[in-house]
């Protein structure tokens, strides 16, 4: 669930404010913030935390492998968003 809370978070500093996750992750895929492939990975991790958050019955717990899979994806989609614009604005402009 924090891992959605992060995705939400993210596309939120990025002006992404208003509707669903699922409609933020849609717009920021089409104004290419992140690519198809991201926001399906992303919509994963929604549906994933949608699943604990809700109780769903059906759902199994997750397992190690998913956290660590969750984790990979907002660490990489941090990287992304913010610490490569940073470190593209920084090569541009260091004399």
């Amino acid at each position: 669930m924090l891992a959605a809370s992060a995705v939400d978070s993210m596309l939120k500093l990025k002006g992404y404010v208003d509707g669903s996750l699922y409609s933020r992750i849609e717009k920021a895929t089409t104004e290419h913030i992140i690519t198809q492939d991201m926001a399906k990975w992303a919509h994963e991790v929604r549906l994933d935390a949608n699943d604990q958050r809700h109780a769903d019955q059906n759902a199994g717990l997750p397992t190690e492998y998913d956290a660590k899979r969750v984790i990979d994806f907002v660490s990489a989609l941090a990287e992304i968003l913010f610490v490569l614009p940073n470190r593209v604005q920084r090569g541009l402009y260091q004399s």
